[in-house]
C-alpha cells in the first residue's frame, strides 16, 4: 500500500475513477457499466487496474484507500450520529482495510456465520447496499477517515466503546 504522501503512478484514468465512484456509491457492476456506457467486464477491468495500483483487491478497501489518498472526493458528512456495536465496527474496519468476512472472522477468532450476520446488520444500519458502499457511509458518519481523529480505518476498533 502506498504511503499517504505518495502519489499513485500511474494515476487513475478518468474511466477508472468513474468506475470506482460508481461502486463507492452503492451501484452494482452492471449499473456502473450502464452509467458509463461500457460492458460489465470493462468495469471489472478498471477495478482490477485500480487494485493493482493500490495493491489491494477488495472493493471496500479500494474505496477507503481512494478516499485517504484523494483519488475520490470524500463524501459529505451526515449530521446525525449512528452508534454501532463493537462487532459491527470491527467488521467495518476490516472491510475498509481490504479484508473479506472470512479474514475478519479468522482475525477475531469468531465463527464466519456470526461475522456475516454482523456484516448484514452493518449494511442495514448504515443504509448501504454493499461493502464498498458501507465504507462510503462509514466516512459520511465519521466512523472512518481523518475526521475521526484516527490514523487508519483499523483504529476504529480501538475506540469502538468510546463513541
Amino acid at each position: 500500500m502506498p504511503a499517504p504522501d505518495e502519489t499513485i503512478s500511474p494515476p487513475f484514468t478518468p474511466k477508472e475513477r468513474e468506475a470506482l465512484l460508481g461502486i463507492s456509491q452503492g451501484r452494482t457492476t452492471t449499473e456502473t457499466a450502464c452509467d458509463m456506457g461500457v460492458s460489465d467486464s470493462t468495469v471489472k477491468t478498471y477495478l482490477l487496474r485500480i487494485g493493482g495500483k493500490l495493491g489491494m483487491s477488495e472493493r471496500a478497501g479500494l474505496v477507503d484507500l481512494a478516499y485517504r489518498h484523494g483519488h475520490l472526493d470524500v463524501p459529505e458528512h451526515v449530521d446525525y450520529v449512528v452508534e454501532l456495536p463493537e462487532e459491527q465496527l470491527t467488521v467495518l474496519a476490516g472491510l475498509a482495510g481490504g479484508k473479506t468476512v472470512e479474514e475478519i472472522a479468522a482475525d477475531e477468532q469468531r465463527p464466519v456465520d456470526d461475522v456475516r450476520k454482523d456484516a448484514r446488520r452493518l449494511l442495514r444500519a448504515l443504509g448501504a447496499s454493499s461493502a464498498a458502499h458501507a465504507v462510503t457511509r462509514g466516512w459520511q458518519f465519521r466512523l472512518l477517515g481523518p475526521a475521526t481523529g484516527r490514523e487508519t480505518s483499523a483504529d476504529v476498533v480501538a475506540v469502538a466503546g468510546q463513541a
